[in-house]
């Protein structure tokens, strides 16, 4: 399965005029859309996603189509101590990673999934921890 990262479904989602990094994202994730490939979103994700959204008319239209579209990845017990795991990993490695950012890698790691995301903090914890990235290209 492939898991998104908020740094992605906030580009694909955003209403102003997108520029070249968000239509080249547009393409991935429509192309995905289109094959039968399971996705999915970390429950953090999903929660991210939809924080900040005024209208209640746009969160329940939002809400509607992200729970049609994707598998929500709820994290239990084994991903929070995955992600206390890679957060104490990169911090002795020199890296300042946000818990958030290690619950979702986590997520993708105990599923063994691949994390869709254009965040750099991700590159950065793979480098360290058995992250699996997707790298955008559809087969």
């Amino acid at each position: 399965m492939i898991l998104f990262d908020t740094s992605v479904l906030s580009r694909v989602f955003r209403r102003r005029r997108p520029g070249a990094e968000e239509r080249r994202l547009q393409v991935v994730f429509d192309e995905l859309m289109a094959r039968d490939v399971p996705l999915g979103l970390p429950g953090i994700v999903l929660q991210e996603v939809l924080s900040g959204i005024r209208s209640p008319r746009q969160f329940s239209d939002l809400t509607t189509q992200l729970l049609a579209a994707f598998a929500v990845v709820p994290a239990g017990v084994p991903e929070h101590v995955e992600a206390a795991r890679v957060r104490n990993v990169c911090l002795g490695k020199g890296l300042s990673v946000s818990g958030v950012d290690c619950l979702i890698a986590a997520c993708t790691i105990t599923g063994n999934h691949e994390l869709f995301a254009v965040d750099e903090d991700f590159k950065a914890i793979a480098r360290h921890a058995p992250l699996r990235l997707f790298r955008g290209h559809v087969a």
